[in-house]
């Protein structure tokens, strides 16, 4: 049976108690055509403090659907979100939308706002 690595942060407390900026370690095992023995690439994903207004306009379009679907299912997790903000950071970040999908969902959050009232 193969071994299983021992857990790297489930007995930490958060980054900010360890003094460490690690978020997570990605490992990726794959095999080339033929061979027997597989290889590992194995990566560190740090937290390196980069401000949303840094962020791409795919990764902040990416936040608003996620964010819009917390609303959706009223999570404990949404914050103080609402669809106001859904809809500023899907209009900020809609970019080149040369299918229309972004416009699309900006107008569903519109949609689920007045639906909501």
């Amino acid at each position: 049976m193969a071994s299983v690595d021992n857990l790297k942060y489930q007995e930490t407390k958060p980054t900010s108690a360890t003094g460490t900026n690690e978020v997570m370690t990605i490992k990726f095992r794959y095999k080339e055509p033929k061979e027997s023995t597989s290889q590992l690439i194995s990566h560190i994903v740090l937290d390196k403090k980069t401000p949303f207004s840094a962020a791409t306009e795919n990764c902040k379009f990416a936040c608003a659907v996620a964010e819009f679907g917390l609303l959706l299912r009223d999570s404990k997790f949404k914050g103080d979100s609402d669809f106001k903000t859904v809809i500023t950071m899907a209009k900020e970040a809609k970019g080149k939308d040369d299918e229309g999908y972004r416009a699309e969902f900006i107008r569903l959050v519109e949609m689920a706002e007045m639906l909501k009232k």
